[in-house]
């Protein structure tokens, strides 16, 4: 076991040379071997293996401003110090520390995820990464979608490079095929930048100095390379440089680098370590050509935007020209993010969960000169206000139907889940994540569904929907028997349940009946007309069927004495004043008459048989004369109307009764000329 004073003293020496920024310092000597350090991109974060004659353990430390935390053991990774752990590396933002450790069968890459402050959840990589051979050694770039690492050379000489791409699906394909300069000679730890195009790693191969100078082709120096086309795995790369700069005469292992290429770290190993010649940590601050291109790091934190709580969520980068997909990331426990944005680039940022809304924004990379941070906070909502609004096709008012939902997925019937606001208005919460069945039903209604599809990219956390129902109708056949030339029949229709009058075209069935369509539970009153011929009106209820109706309306030849009754012309009690209700009925013989211009009328006025005889007669003849007033008044010639008055003295019925009574108080017109 370290002590934990030996460690301090050791780390606190380490931590004091690491933050200098002297061209070439070199750590001091410890009680005990640092091996495996490999620091986060944006170096804030460290992890090591300390080797000392009472043991090996893995450390990390955490760095705020200029000062390192405490060095803490990881127990986790401690656990497989036996397993020949190493070749360690982080992702992106530093959530994941992938290396590799010796299973049953052989060496293979893992990673440790952190959550909750703890190093925990080793997952091995799958297949075809993982393999029968022994794999070394894993770098990953901080888009996710392309890994470095080692396996034995086909003699099993030493090891070489291989790279594997992370396909749409998510699982990787490989390996792709390198430059075969990468894998010259003998290969150890790569290290990929934060730009994605920087690789660093440990080369030996027979190699020169730029001055000619022959380099020791028996241990590991450290080379560098960039990508200059735009495809990861096709041969774009500038020839891998040995940067003599930090070459010893010892094997020289574990490049890594800081986004900005501020700190550049290496472990230095003699053949044989001992406490004369010990592995050492080196930083450097390297030349400006060995640096990585400038990135943009994309900051921000994922709440829930009811709770303002962070939530876990999916970052997807896509580019905003040809939408490929980038890179795709998630979220620590914090609900925080961080992503690198390579320079003059144009992209877009999409913020995903499962049961929440979606969220987005543009983000465009302008030749910069320097590495730089950016914030960008985001809300996601898991439930969306609908609001539903029901009307009448045709009326346009609001109606008050039954309003069920269901979750279309299983057909589960949501109880309450539609709230009536007044009438034809509904509210509801609706949770994301679903797609919705809204069954509408009103009696004289045809239903209606509509769907509410709330899986796919939900931006808006309102959702309104007007609906027009349309009226179930009944078909009414009107055989009109009104001699020859059928076709000048004028048929007024009025919806005496709405008070909504129209004139009707109507169509012609293969009998040559004419046809209306009715609405199913309302009342009319069917008005038909010909120049010629006698007036009809007749009273329709459509709320007791369903089927086709077949109505006979005869229309006779007007001659001298033909009679019309019209029993919907009332007056007030022992009055001749009209009333209101006696409009419409009058306004029917204004039509009549108008139509039919060349006719003289009597319009009668009759009464029941309460009250005198000249007392009745008297109240006919004022009750004729009121109602052809009302003619003449709306544009009625009066030379076409006689007016005059029966009383009782012509019932078409005994008055024997109120309702015989109620036919036999009636007005009449007559044709005399």
């Amino acid at each position: 076991m370290i002590r934990k004073s030996h460690l301090l003293c050791t780390f606190a020496a380490l931590l004091a040379v690491f933050a200098s920024q002297a061209q070439t310092d070199l750590f001091p000597t410890f009680d005990g071997m640092v091996n495996n350090a490999a620091i986060t991109h944006t170096g804030d974060k460290m992890v090591f293996i300390l080797e000392k004659d009472d043991g090996r353990a893995v450390f990390e430390s955490k760095k705020t401003g200029d000062s390192w935390s405490e060095p803490k053991t990881i127990p986790i990774l401690t656990k497989l110090i036996g397993n020949q752990i190493g070749g360690f590396s982080f992702n992106h933002d530093g959530t994941k520390l992938l290396f590799h450790a010796k299973t049953e069968a052989s060496f293979d890459i893992m990673y440790a995820t952190f959550e909750n402050g703890e190093w925990s959840n080793i997952t091995k990589f799958d297949e075809p990464v993982n393999s029968s051979a022994d794999e070394f050694s894993p770098a990953i770039s901080v888009d996710n979608n392309f890994i470095f690492f080692l396996r034995p050379k086909s003699d099993a000489s030493c090891k070489q490079l291989v790279m594997y791409s992370r396909e749409n699906d998510g699982s990787w394909m490989g390996p792709r095929e390198l430059p075969k300069i990468f894998n010259a000679g003998c290969q150890e730890t790569p290290f990929l930048c934060a730009d994605g195009r920087t690789l660093l790693f440990s080369s030996m191969r027979p190699d020169t100095t730029p001055q000619g100078k022959k380099l020791p082709d028996d241990v590991y120096n450290i080379y560098h390379t960039q990508l200059k086309s735009e495809v990861i795995f096709e041969n774009g790369w500038t020839l891998p440089k040995c940067i003599v700069e930090v070459s010893t005469e010892y094997n020289d292992l574990s490049p890594q680098m800081t986004t900005d290429g501020s700190v550049f770290i290496k472990n230095t190993n003699p053949r044989k370590p001992s406490k004369k010649h010990p592995n050492k940590t080196y930083q450097y601050s390297v030349d400006n050509s060995l640096k990585p291109n400038p990135t943009m790091r994309l900051v921000g934190t994922i709440k829930e935007q009811n709770t303002n709580n962070p939530i876990g969520a999916q970052v997807v980068v896509s580019d905003l020209i040809t939408s490929a997909i980038l890179g795709e990331y998630s979220t620590n426990d914090k609900g925080q993010y961080s992503i690198y944005l390579n320079e003059n680039g144009n992209y877009k940022i999409d913020y995903f969960k499962n049961g929440y809304s979606h969220s987005y924004h543009y983000e465009k990379t302008d030749y910069f000169n320097e590495n730089i941070k950016k914030q960008f906070d985001t809300t996601l909502f898991s439930t969306v206000e609908f609001d539903l609004n029901v009307f009448d096709e045709e009326m346009y008012n609001p109606l008050a139907p039954k309003v069920s939902v269901y979750d279309s997925a299983t057909s589960e019937l949501l109880v309450d889940s539609l709230i009536p606001i007044e009438k034809g208005k509904f509210k509801s919460k609706l949770n994301i994540g679903k797609t919705y069945k809204v069954h509408i039903a009103c009696q004289y209604y045809k239903p209606h569904d509509i769907y509410l599809n709330t899986i796919a990219d939900i931006f808006y956390n309102e959702f309104e929907e007007d609906v027009e129902l349309s009226p179930s109708k009944t078909t009414m056949i009107l055989d009109i028997d009104a001699g020859e030339g059928g076709d000048s029949v004028i048929v007024n229709v009025k919806n005496l349940s709405r008070n909504e009058t129209q004139s009707v075209v109507a169509k012609r069935d293969k009998d040559g009946n004419l046809i209306v369509e009715l609405r199913e539970g309302d009342s009319y009153e069917i008005d038909v007309a010909k120049k010629g011929y006698t007036y009809s009106s007749t009273k329709v209820d459509m709320s007791k069927s369903k089927k086709t109706q077949k109505l006979n309306i005869k229309l006779d030849l007007l001659t001298k004495d033909t009679k019309m009754t019209f029993n919907n012309i009332t007056f007030e009690v022992n009055s001749a004043e009209l009333n209101t209700a006696s409009f419409a009925e009058l306004n029917r013989i204004i039509e009549f008459l108008k139509l039919n211009d060349n006719v003289k009328i009597e319009l009668s006025a009759h009464t029941d048989d309460l009250g005198s005889d000249w007392y009745n007669m008297r109240l006919s003849e004022k009750r004729a004369q009121m109602a052809t007033k009302y003619l003449t008044d709306n544009g009625i010639n009066e030379d076409m109307i006689l007016a005059k008055g029966y009383g009782e003295t012509m019932p078409i019925l005994p008055n024997t009764s109120d309702e015989n009574r109620a036919q036999n108080r009636r007005v009449e017109i007559k044709i005399i000329e």
